[in-house]
């Protein structure tokens, strides 16, 4: 009875017409699918797979004479370039990062290698720019203390407390002394001899009290037409005109990078070529950058609080024979350095239309921050050798500095007094005279 409920099996050639075949049964499907599959993908063409990314690979595919000597390469933008292999999407810039992807995942070799190169010079520029934003910032805050040591302000809160003490005093014999001719009044007691001479008396301390609150006058501070604060605040905004500056020069580099032909100079040929930055971009570490631009920045604004002090070069001003080293003016508020062959290089400003030796707390320059006079002095001569002129501002061309000694980062006025023209003027009417009748901007 119980194998009358289950249906007779069936062969499939009842069910099927001639030439179909029944699905195999669930049992024989799951025994033949174990093993390796009968077709295996295809192996990945040797082109597209990734050489090592080195200067070596970059010679032996011979890149820089594909690129340089590229079809229409002089004419044709890196856009059209990456449109041409597949990038349609291949954007590069400030704040653009742009991904070359994968060996023939779109463009094949050896262009795979000019983009990857491309990308990666693309991320350096980007690390430059947050290194820019970190070093300034940076620097705001370290203009602080340098402002400070160089533009130094007095603490008058003791003697603003001393002399409203005296004022209060004085206001408090008076109203005192006329609460008490009151109250005698009241009783009906009249003032004799006595009375009004203590009643003078009083009035008088009183007034000479309120007098001296008055007359007492605060103490200069040392740059009496300066406020290190006002002098700090005009830096910070500068600081931040200089960010933008710097940032905006970059866009405008990597934009005519972009733009022009990728075979030339100016494109991306100039910055890629002999594999420059085929290797990924662990050399170029943040910190590294931006300690260089703090240097950088820092250069510059110390440059900008001399010149705020009216500070200028001279050489040969005087003669080695000075107690401070080589012969040089010793002090801790001098700025005086004299090299092997005996010339003296001073920093000095002029203060009420004279010369003064005098830049208070200038020893910090050094001891804090690293610049030496040595190094002041000879890099603003050699700009103003090279350039002719006076502060010849430091970013004409393209190039972003990274170093303190990238030319006219330090550009201080130089008034070289072995000119015979200069050294006459100066034994007859002083240096400040004589640096001013050549031209010098103080």
């Amino acid at each position: 009875m119980l194998l009358a409920c289950y249906p007779r099996l069936i062969h499939a050639s009842q069910v099927f017409p001639s030439g179909l075949t029944a699905i195999p049964s669930q049992q024989s499907n799951q025994a033949k699918s174990s093993g390796p599959p009968r077709d295996p993908s295809p192996t990945l063409n040797a082109t597209c797979k990734i050489k090592s990314l080195s200067k070596e690979t970059w010679a032996a595919l011979q890149l820089d004479d594909y690129l340089k000597n590229y079809p229409g390469g002089l004419n044709l933008s890196l856009t059209q370039y990456a449109s041409s292999k597949g990038l349609s999407n291949f954007q590069c810039g400030i704040s653009e990062y742009c991904n070359a992807g994968q060996p023939c995942y779109p463009a094949p070799p050896p262009d795979w290698y000019i983009f990857f190169s491309v990308q990666q010079w693309n991320l350096s520029i980007n690390i430059m720019k947050s290194a820019i934003s970190f070093a300034v910032s940076f620097v705001k805050s370290t203009m602080s203390s340098l402002v400070a040591a160089l533009i130094p302000d007095i603490d008058t809160s003791s003697l603003d407390h001393f002399k409203l003490d005296f004022a209060v005093n004085g206001a408090f014999a008076m109203v005192s002394n006329n609460l008490f001719i009151d109250i005698v009044g009241f009783f009906g007691r009249f003032q004799d001899a006595t009375d009004d001479f203590l009643n003078i008396i009083n009035n008088l301390m009183g007034s000479a009290f309120y007098f001296v609150s008055i007359a007492l006058p605060n103490p200069k501070a040392p740059e009496a037409n300066l406020r290190g604060f006002d002098v700090w605040t005009h830096l910070s905004k500068g600081l931040a005109r200089y960010e933008t500056l710097l940032v905006q020069k970059l866009a405008n580099q990597t934009a005519s990078i972009q733009e022009a032909g990728i075979s030339s100079k100016d494109g991306i040929y100039g910055q890629v070529r002999k594999g420059l930055f085929i290797t990924p971009i662990e050399p170029i570490f943040l910190p590294r950058v931006q300690e260089d631009i703090n240097n950088v920045t820092l250069a510059v604004s110390l440059v900008k609080v001399l010149r705020i002090l009216n500070s200028f070069v001279t050489i040969g001003q005087d003669n080695c024979n000075y107690n401070g080293k080589n012969g040089a003016i010793s002090g801790s508020d001098v700025l005086s350095y004299c090299d092997e062959q005996g010339t003296m290089f001073n920093i000095i400003r002029v203060k009420d239309g004279k010369e003064s030796r005098i830049i208070r707390n200038s020893m910090v320059i050094e001891e804090r921050y690293g610049y030496s006079t040595q190094l002041l002095t000879n890099q603003s001569w050699t700009c103003q050798n090279k350039y002719g002129g006076f502060e010849k501002f430091p970013y004409t061309n393209y190039t972003l500095p990274r170093d303190v000694l990238s030319d006219c980062i330090i550009n201080l006025p130089v008034c070289d007094c072995r000119d015979p023209t200069i050294k006459k003027n100066l034994e007859k009417h002083g240096v400040v005279k004589a640096c001013r009748k050549a031209g010098l901007p103080i």
